[in-house]
């Protein structure tokens, strides 16, 4: 087979092959250094992913707009329902935008690795009275997506959108795909007037902090990439030391099994005050 198949192919055939063979999900003892030998380690910042998001974003606008409940994601293969995770994610992130806008007829919201904005939609869904000051920071690929769907709100790719401060800064699904997590944690914290919300975190109660890889091609994403499951009272711990009250916890109903990791991962989410008042 090595001989018939030209270099290009042979190796797109190797990567097809282990991200068949390999777990999903699987704890990588050497840390982030396991990228520099792992050139499949190609993280958010590629095609397939904005493909993916510009295939189904009619489709996820449209469930959106809709009576229905909001028991998808954005992610999801079909948008027919079903997913309590997903819903589960959506309400917290409803109760948290009531909860920073109290009677205020406007706020503004930092959605710091927010993709192409689709927590903006659902915001609207959730608060169509309330005007919302919108700044979505990501990668280049989908940030420039963002502002093509989105062209009214502001979509960065660098760290600018932090020289300014928001009502609410947002890092859902975000913070543990940066290898220096306290650095940005910190950063966020400063740029929150009011509240700053951590979601869809990855978490564990009994081992210490760890790195994983997640194989993404199921999700049509040509693509992996590693992130922090950190433990708990280390990330409270972190948080507290920068200031931060916590107001309330949150749990989504997702644990996806990692391969040999130390401890079982669980997905939770916090919502804290700015400047440690109550």
């Amino acid at each position: 087979m090595r001989t018939i198949l030209p270099p290009f192919l042979w190796d797109f055939a190797l990567h097809l092959w282990h991200s068949q063979q390999s777990p999903e999900w699987e704890h990588i003892p050497e840390g982030w250094t396991y990228a520099d030998t792992h050139p499949e380690i190609a993280g958010w910042d590629v095609q397939s992913v904005v493909d993916v998001y510009r295939a189904k974003w009619p489709a996820f606008a449209a469930a959106v707009q809709s009576r229905r409940p909001l028991d998808f994601s954005h992610e999801s293969p079909a948008f027919t329902g079903g997913d309590l995770n997903a819903h589960n994610a959506a309400m917290t992130f409803g109760y948290v935008l009531g909860r920073v806008a109290g009677d205020r007829s406007s706020l503004s919201l930092l959605d710091w690795g927010g993709g192409s904005g689709h927590y903006f939609l659902l915001a609207q869904a959730l608060y169509p009275d309330l005007s919302l000051d919108y700044h979505c920071r990501d990668l280049p690929l989908l940030a420039d997506y963002g502002a093509q769907v989105l062209p009214e709100q502001t979509f960065s790719s660098d760290d600018s959108c932090l020289e300014r401060r928001y009502d609410l800064v947002m890092a859902n699904t975000s913070l543990h795909y940066s290898q220096a997590w306290r650095a940005v944690l910190g950063r966020l914290a400063q740029a929150a007037t009011g509240f700053l919300y951590v979601g869809n975190f990855p978490l564990v109660a009994d081992a210490p902090s760890f790195v994983f890889v997640q194989r993404a091609q199921a999700y049509g994403y040509a693509t992996e990439y590693l992130g922090w499951c950190l433990n708990r009272d280390e990330f409270l711990e972190e948080a507290a030391r920068l200031g931060l009250a916590l107001q309330r916890e949150f749990v989504y109903g997702y644990a996806p099994p990692i391969h040999n990791a130390p401890g079982q991962a669980e997905y939770r989410g916090f919502l804290f005050r700015a400047g440690n008042t109550d």
